[in-house]
């Protein structure tokens, strides 16, 4: 009985789930912890095609249930959560674009369709309002997957390339449209559909990045992982372990990944993706993703070095009982190359296509350049150097961008109106040229 062969370089975590699987033990509640693109999810995805089998659960088998699971388009299957990787489309489309075929064609499809199962209407009851706006985008990627299929099957190019790029474009817009962390109203209506009777044998639920709940979302959570039905399994999924409840962590069996080599990394990019490109300098699965972004996490982090250290150095000579080496180390690379906040900002509107507004592959570009903000603040507020006023003002600045998160989350504000959210803090005005 062959399963999990598309789980590479992870033979401890291999053996625990094939003996499970064989032995039909596995547990209501399985938590998958290592690092980002260590395979957690290819493996839950699995696991959920081996419980749900008509036959014997081999890796081609052919059974309604099985294909229904490889094109991930199961009926009892829930998959949400913050995703890992939003360049997977990106990598997958290009692998299409350059090697058509069914392969190809089938990586492309669950790329997207793992995007689309964020918008299943089963998790959004109640909240409809919200996910209208994400339905165009939907309803779009699903034509789309339909055009490509008739275009690998008659072989034709051109047009395949450019509905590629349609998919690979509609499905941007809709990774900014991904709820932030995991809902509380997602937990709940999961619980609503998990005491249900499945369609076939069991049901899975699948939770990416269960540590990025919030407590009202972990106690819902709590309530069914105590007391789960019978006909459903969970896989929990987490890069940090440490992050993660103990509660959770006492309700689930834990199976942990490895890292992998470099070595492995690049041969695992190069049997899947089959890229042309040179991987040497590639150590991990996270950074060729990463790498494959319009707007690189390495990019982003410079960016978000000489805003914060603009905004520092102008700051820190108003006020000179705000000290610290990270930040002097942040507000003289802003001096050296004579930049202001606003310089900067405008620099990542043009970079960014205006944050997503002009180019919808870049929609997720003011969450990254964002997120890159917050690790330098992190990295201030940590240095043992900084004095109290610093950390004080460090503080300030986090309340703002988590403020100005919730409002592009859930407000859908426009890149205009976030550069001016930054204007604010410096109290200059800001032109905008969107």
């Amino acid at each position: 009985m062959i399963m999990f062969e598309n789980l590479l370089f992870q033979e401890h975590a291999l053996e625990q789930l094939v003996s499970l699987a064989k032995e039909k033990k596995v547990p209501p509640a399985l938590l998958f912890v290592g690092p980002a693109g260590s395979g957690k999810l290819t493996a839950a995805l699995e696991c959920a095609r081996v419980l749900s089998c008509e036959k014997e659960a081999e890796w081609n088998c052919e059974c309604t249930q099985c294909r229904c699971h490889r094109n991930l388009m199961h009926p009892d299957l829930l998959l949400f959560g913050p995703r890992e990787f939003a360049q997977e489309t990106i990598v997958t489309g290009e692998y299409l674009i350059g090697k058509p075929g069914l392969t190809s064609y089938y990586a492309f499809v669950r790329s997207i369709r793992k995007l689309l199962k964020r918008f299943d209407s089963v998790l959004w009851q109640g909240e409809e309002a919200r996910l209208s706006k994400a339905i165009p985008s939907i309803e779009t990627c699903e034509e789309l997957i339909q055009e490509i299929s008739e275009l690998v099957l008659k072989k034709k190019n051109h047009a395949l390339t450019v509905a590629v790029e349609n998919a690979i474009n509609a499905a941007a817009g809709l990774e900014s449209l991904v709820p932030y962390g995991i809902p509380v109203f997602m937990i709940r209506n999961m619980i609503s559909w998990a005491v249900l009777a499945p369609s076939a044998k069991t049901k899975m639920i699948i939770i990416q990045n269960a540590d990025a709940a919030n407590e009202s979302a972990r106690n819902a959570m709590l309530k069914i992982l105590e007391e789960p039905p019978e006909t459903v399994r969970f896989i929990l999924t987490s890069s940090r372990r440490a992050a993660v409840i103990a509660t959770i962590l006492s309700r689930s069996r834990l199976i942990s990944f490895d890292s992998r080599t470099g070595d492995q990394a690049r041969e695992i990019i190069s049997r899947l993706f089959h890229v042309d490109e040179d991987l040497q300098n590639i150590n991990s699965i996270s950074e060729f993703f990463q790498n494959k972004s319009p707007y690189p996490p390495k990019v982003a982090t410079r960016d978000a070095a000489l805003f914060i250290g603009a905004l520092l150095g102008k700051t820190m000579k108003e006020n000179p009982g705000l000290s610290g080496k990270y930040a002097i180390e942040l507000a003289s690379m802003a001096q050296c190359e004579n930049v202001s906040a606003l310089s900067i900002l405008r620099q990542v509107s043009d970079k960014t296509n205006a944050f997503g507004a002009k180019n919808s592959r870049f929609a997720n570009s003011f969450l990254v350049f964002m997120r890159a903000v917050s690790q330098h603040l992190a990295h201030i507020a940590a240095d043992p150097s900084s004095s109290p006023s610093l950390i004080m003002y460090v503080d300030r600045l986090f309340s703002k961008l988590r403020e100005m998160n919730m409002q592009y989350r859930t407000l859908n504000r426009s890149p205009e109106l976030m550069l001016e959210a930054f204007a604010d803090i410096l109290g200059e005005q800001y032109e905008s040229r969107i």
